[in-house]
Parts: C-alpha cells; structure tokens; sequence
C-alpha cells in the first residue's frame, strides 16, 4: 500500500510538470452580430446612441477615484455587442454565445435556475447537468479578486455588473472546464448569473479579455496571457478571429509598449500614442495630450466594445480639419449623429483619399486603411469620418479604426503589436464609389515590415 501511494505521488507529480510547461493555444471564430443573429437589423444611428452610455461612463470611471466604484464589479461600460465568440462550457460542453470585450475583467453569462433571465439564442448553461462545475468559496483568491464590499453573500461568492445602460448581471462566482476551439481550459473562473436584465441582444453573457485578474486571458497566465484578433465589417464576406497562447504571435509584427495605469482596477489597455498624420503632413498636437496622467486621468484605450475612435477635443478638431483640407474635392453633406464631417458621393464617380496614419510610442506607424477612416450611413452614398471628440482628456481607439488589422496583446511582456498581415482579405484598397454605391477596388494594398532609421513600421503600400 505504501509502495502504491508513492506511485501515486510521482504520477501526480509528473502530471503537475506537464501541464505547467504545456502552452496553450486556441482559435475561434470571432462573428459579427449579424451572422449569429440574421434579425439584427440595427441602424448605424442605434448603435452609436447604445454605445453612448458606455463611452461616458468608461471615460468617467476611469478619470475617477478607484474607491467610488469598489461595491460594484468592473463591467459598468457595457456597450455595442458587436463582435462574438462561440466557446464550449462544461463538461460534456455546452456552448454558448459570448461577447468579445477587452474592456471588461470578468467572465459571465447566464445560468439555470433562473430568479430572472433575458431571452438567449442557445438554451441557458445548467451548472447541475456538468461534471467539472464548482462553486467558488468566498475565502478562495478568485472570490477575493471581485473586489466588492459584499462579495460573500450566504457563504455564496456573489458577484454584480451593473452597467451604463442599466442592464445588469448578479450571481455567483464558480469554476467550470472551457473548450476554446480545439483547446480544452479547466478551472476558469467565471460569474454564474441568476439574476440578469437588459439588451444583451441575445446573447449569453460576456468574455472578458481586459487586463483585470479575473479576465479569461489573464487566468491563462505566463506566456499564455497573449492572444491576437482580427475584426471585420459587418458586410465582409471574411470572418475575423480571435487567437490564445503563444502562438498567437506572428513574426513581423510591431510593438509599442502597453502603458501602466496607476488605477490598480483598470480592465483597458492602454499604450503611448504620440500623435496622428494626414496625408504627408504630421498634426501640430502636443504629445502631452495623450499622456497617461500620474493621477490615472487621460491616456489612450483600445476597446473593442467601442465602434467610433475618439480624441480629445482639441486633438479632434485639428485632426478634422486636416482632413477637410485634403478632401475639399468631396461634396459635404450636413453632420450625421455624432458625426461632424460628411461627404455626399451621389454624383461622384470615385474618391482618392489621403492617407490616415497612427503614431505610436516606440516607433510603429499604422497607415489606415480608408474603410477605418470614413463609414457609411443612412445610405452608401453618404460616409463620415468615422471619429468623434471625447467627453474629456482620454483617447478611445474604436473597433472600426481596428477593423481588418491583426492585434496582438502580450500580457507577460507589456506590449501591443500590429501587423503584419492584412487579417481579414487582401481586397482593400483606394475605393471606387459608383453611381447607387457600387464598389469596386482601385489599386491593392499590402502590408509589409520595413525598418527606417532605425524605426519599426508598419507600412500599407500600392501594388
């Protein structure tokens, strides 16, 4: 008998070696609303007053004493559920719709029995019917992450997201086994809801990739906290995906460091951007209004639960005049919602647009492509600038500045990279916008490394 528990020891041991040197990696496809629910039929207009709420929030929250919001969990910015991830939960799995967030810190979506529960596309998860479900003890260090006044509730570890638009989520914390594509996560930490409401559109909950403790990435740890993703248009025949591990990393890419925010309970991203350019001409704006302030104020944001990109007000206004003056060939047509510069293009045969480009800390310059520039509204032969102000001194880069270029998040080493590749297609280009707004691609654009002076960039050329 001896012998045997020695024998169990040294398996048990080995098991423990091999897991901790095993990497993970996973992909799965990251859908558009659209394809996973074909009666979604939200106006451009509806989905920026939805995401509204959130960018007013989230730029208050952060610009905010961390304490005045320590008896609420992170999640209060909940806003456009645009892009969605499909991941096996349980065991046998049972899949669930999740929304792609790297602005939100914690797992969640709704669990059976309900107390109250929204209308969902799959059948609700029911934690009795899996094998490996667990609830969290409230002395366990996941339980203690939630960092909420009133996190232990009846022995339960009870968390609650309360967000901008009123829509919530209140439950308990548990562990469960994730399948994400072919790879199989156990013991992830997650809120199991019982009590929801609000316009989720459908789906089950939320998959938080921000920076928090408690996010799915996070949990990974090590060289694991790493994941790249690729985000398309509504109207893309592609579909974008969303990558973990280690190899999510593709050769070529450029980083700039991730910046640290002196707010121990921020979830975003952020990085040092210096500035922007239109056309060969760089925009006078002092760095200094970019900066992440000491105090946790201010600073830039990738988020991708936000579709429109926005400066700061002084930032904005230079940056919209910029491009005005390189586009007065365009007709313009009056502002259209939160969107101040508009083109008419019923009578215009085709548009050369000049050149957007991001500047980075470290030296990555990320030329845009012109459907992250201008979006259409109302109609296809109407675009806007597809940027706004911001209510204050912070930077949001929105999904649609993001759209079609390959992101990649290292956690481990604090950085952020773009590029190589075109993620999505190598059908982009200068567009050409016809009568009734037919499209067509005038000239090809690739993505290629080059080092200049030194400088890392990224660089879209012509073919």
């Amino acid at each position: 008998m001896a012998h045997m528990s020695v024998m169990v020891f040294i398996l048990l041991s080995l098991v423990g070696m091999v897991s901790s040197s095993y990497s993970l990696s996973g992909k799965v496809r990251l859908f558009h609303m659209q394809d996973i629910d074909h009666s979604y039929n939200m106006s451009i207009h509806a989905r920026l007053e939805r995401e509204k709420k959130r960018v007013e929030t989230l730029t208050q929250l952060l610009a905010s004493d961390p304490m005045m919001s320590a008896n609420i969990e992170r999640g209060e910015m909940f806003g456009s559920p645009e892009f969605i991830v499909r991941v096996g939960v349980g065991s046998p799995p049972h899949y669930q719709y999740l929304v792609f967030d790297t602005g939100s810190d914690l797992v969640w979506f709704q669990c059976q029995p309900c107390d109250r529960c929204y209308s969902q596309i799959n059948p609700i998860f029911e934690p009795r019917k899996s094998n490996t479900y667990r609830e969290a003890s409230c002395l366990s260090t996941k339980c203690q992450l939630l960092q909420n006044q009133h996190s232990c509730k009846n022995q339960h570890c009870v968390y609650k997201m309360g967000y901008g638009d009123r829509s919530s989520s209140e439950g308990v914390l548990g562990f469960e086994t994730f399948i994400f594509g072919n790879t199989t996560i156990t013991n992830v930490a997650f809120g199991c809801g019982y009590k929801n409401r609000g316009t989720f559109l459908n789906f089950a909950g939320i998959l938080g990739f921000g920076g928090g403790d408690l996010s799915f990435i996070s949990q990974l740890g090590g060289k694991d906290r790493t994941f790249s993703y690729c985000l398309v248009d509504p109207k893309s025949t592609s579909f974008g995906w969303l990558h973990i591990g280690e190899e999510a990393i593709t050769p070529g890419t450029v980083w700039t460091p991730l910046v640290y925010n002196p707010r121990a309970n921020s979830a975003h991203y952020y990085v040092g951007f210096l500035g922007l350019s239109v056309g060969d001409s760089r925009i006078p704006i002092s760095e200094q209004v970019f900066q992440l302030s000491n105090t946790g104020k201010g600073g830039v944001v990738l988020d991708t639960g936000t579709l429109v990109t926005r400066f700061p007000k002084p930032a904005y206004n230079a940056f919209r005049d910029a491009f005005i003056a390189q586009t007065q060939h365009i007709p313009r047509v009056h502002g259209i919602s939160l969107f101040d510069t508009c083109y008419n293009l019923t009578s215009v045969r085709y548009i050369m647009l000049p050149n957007v480009s991001l500047h980075f800390a470290g030296g990555p310059i990320l030329i845009l492509f012109s459907n992250n520039v201008l979006v259409e509204v109302e109609d296809s032969n109407t675009l806007c600038l597809a940027f706004a102000p911001s209510p204050n001194d912070m930077t949001i880069i929105g999904s649609i500045v993001q759209q079609k270029i390959q992101i990649t998040i290292d956690g481990q080493a604090g950085r952020i990279g773009f590029g190589p590749q075109n993620c999505a297609s190598t059908e982009f280009g200068w567009t050409k916008i016809r009568n009734g707004g037919n499209r067509q691609n005038l000239v090809g654009l690739k993505l290629e490394m080059e080092a200049i002076d030194s400088m890392a960039m990224v660089v879209f050329y012509s073919t």
